[in-house]
């Protein structure tokens, strides 16, 4: 029997599920741990201690993280999809040194805009423990490794191949909004959509996760290893604003240029009226979804 490829019935299925179910699996570890400390006889505030450590986070991460991968296999299991092969060692280096130039051109704007929202009263979402050297490795396991691995299956492996069949700009640009709004937070929303467009670029180009991945993973290591230097690139803030508007122009003239000098398009496949429907219906949960979480933050 011939297996189908992907569409975007599978993409909007996929993206609500896999957010319903991972913020269900978060539920349970929490209930699950003060279940268990209540058997043994600890305060319901220990548990809600360990939680807020790196232990703690690195836990519910991978409830999280796992729920997230599992949905890519369950809607990947009957379907044409190969995007893993071995890859080729320079062309994964250069993707690595894109990486690191993507982000720390990135990196001013992404400081302007925190100090805005900020200025707002607006919550900036930043790790909520202290970081030292022991909850660096632990760190690096639940914000560096899990996330590059399971997003990307998701998002790249999944929701960006559903969409591919539709058209170029559509798959990379949608993928990379629906890759921001699942960050629920509004001073995460910027960042993962110009990060997305850089990935989903790459997955239109190469067809292959693992560049995704390595790109990815450099990215947040880089994030995680700043944070835990104590290290934060900020000039003068006239001079600060003049270089992240000039290092993202440049950034955004990269991609553009890219996507539409050096990666051909495929042929377009026609949205079914049944396709569409659930395409809106699953941005219609994720929006309002996102609009209650920024509210409540």
């Amino acid at each position: 029997m011939e297996k189908k490829n992907l569409t975007i019935k599978d993409s909007s299925i996929g993206l609500v599920t896999s957010f319903l179910f991972s913020q269900i699996a978060v539920v349970i570890v929490y209930c699950i741990g003060y279940i268990i400390s209540s058997m043994i006889g600890l305060a319901s505030e220990d548990i809600a201690i360990f939680f807020s450590n790196c232990y703690g986070y690195a836990l519910l991460a991978f409830a999280m993280q796992f729920t997230i991968a599992m949905t890519y296999f369950f809607f990947s299991r009957n379907k044409d999809n190969k995007i893993i092969s071995a890859p080729k060692s320079k062309k994964l280096l250069v993707y690595i040194i894109i990486a690191i130039a993507s982000f720390f051109a990135l990196y001013p704007l992404i400081n302007c805009i925190d100090s805005l929202l900020q200025d707002w009263g607006i919550r900036i979402n930043t790790i909520s423990y202290e970081l030292n050297s022991t909850s660096y490795i632990v760190s690096l396991f639940s914000l560096v490794i899990l996330p590059a691995i399971c997003e990307e299956l998701l998002f790249r492996g999944l929701i960006f191949k559903g969409l591919k069949p539709y058209g170029k700009y559509f798959s990379i640009i949608v993928s990379a909004l629906l890759f921001a709004i699942y960050h629920m937070s509004l001073s995460q929303a910027v960042y993962p959509f110009l990060l997305g467009l850089l990935l989903s670029l790459i997955m239109y180009h190469e067809n292959n996760i693992v560049y995704c991945i390595a790109v990815h993973m450099t990215n947040n290591f880089l994030s995680l290893t700043l944070s835990y230097a104590n290290i934060s690139l900020v000039f003068n803030h006239w001079t600060y604003l003049l270089l992240a508007l000039v290092l993202f122009a440049i950034f955004i003239m990269a991609v553009m240029y890219f996507m539409i000098k050096k990666v051909k398009s495929t042929e377009k496949t026609k949205i079914s009226r049944e396709e569409l429907i659930y395409f809106t219906i699953s941005i219609t949960i994720m929006i309002v979804f996102y609009i209650i979480s920024c509210i409540s933050n």
